[in-house]
């Protein structure tokens, strides 16, 4: 589902609110995230729900990235979906095919961690390997495009 929520509105309505941007955090979190990436792929054989959770740790990773690199943080409640949402509004409609993977796995994460009886096949891990790969990379890039002069560490 892509939402149609602007950052102007994210902040009325108190989910989001303005921070300096942090550059050591920005890079940080994008370097936390392609670990993150490598470690889901390490796991993949072993352990189909932790690759999927590190997918989307990935995902959580650097849309906190492109959050703080606008000069925003997510306020205390529904962080995880605060994220999602400002991704949709900064990315747009160009990849609201990666936005709503993210929401789904993002709803899917939610029920292994409360529902622990729901599996999740190798298929579904791979998959979520899959679009965690491109969002990071799709983050990393908007974030070099919007400021040239970081330098992210990527991979």
């Amino acid at each position: 589902m892509i939402y149609k929520d602007s950052k102007e509105s994210l902040l009325k309505e108190d989910f989001i609110k303005k921070c300096p941007i942090d550059y050591k955090a920005i890079k940080n979190l994008i370097k936390r995230a392609y670990i993150d990436l490598k470690t889901a792929k390490r796991n993949l054989d072993d352990d189909e729900e932790c690759s999927y959770n590190y997918a989307y740790n990935a995902m959580l990773h650097s849309g906190l990235a492109l959050m703080f690199s606008q000069g925003f943080r997510p306020e205390i409640k529904n962080k995880h979906l605060t994220i999602v949402k400002f991704a949709s509004s900064v990315l747009g409609n160009k990849f609201k095919r990666v936005i709503n993977n993210y929401d789904f796995m993002r709803r899917k994460r939610h029920r292994f961690i409360y529902e622990p009886d729901i599996p999740c096949s190798r298929k579904e891990a791979e998959d979520a390997l899959r679009t965690a790969k491109e969002f990071v990379d799709i983050i990393s890039k908007s974030i070099k495009e919007k400021d040239p002069q970081i330098e992210l560490d990527l991979k």
